[in-house]
């Protein structure tokens, strides 16, 4: 599959399943879903940036422990502009924007 840009990258569907526990997204071309609390270790904010970043270079590992990661629970997600959404977690934690592109790298698209 090519990879996917401009239009292509806004999503036709974005579906949260709390009970499940998953994130769906689905584009013209692809779709994936991905559990909750891999999302959350796959916040692209600075914070989460550094706390894998560290562990990383502590252990080789590239995610966050439980420890680190004390809520996968969502409250909501909200759209920022024509790009991203802001995923906002039950302990307050809200500083991740997972663009599109972010979106269709972790979750691993597979064509439809």
């Amino acid at each position: 599959m090519k990879p996917a840009t401009g239009s292509d990258l806004t999503p036709k569907r974005i579906h949260v399943d709390r009970k499940k526990g998953v994130f769906e997204i689905a584009w013209q071309d692809a779709g994936g879903i991905l559990a909750l609390s891999e999302m959350r270790r796959a916040c692209p904010c600075a914070l989460c940036d550094d706390l894998r970043g560290k562990s990383q270079a502590r252990d080789g590992l590239h995610m966050i422990s439980d420890v680190e990661m004390p809520s996968d629970q969502l409250t909501g997600v909200v759209p920022v502009g024509n790009y991203a959404v802001q995923m906002k977690w039950a302990d307050g934690h809200d500083t991740g924007i997972y663009t599109y592109a972010y979106l269709r790298e972790i979750i691993g698209a597979k064509s439809e």
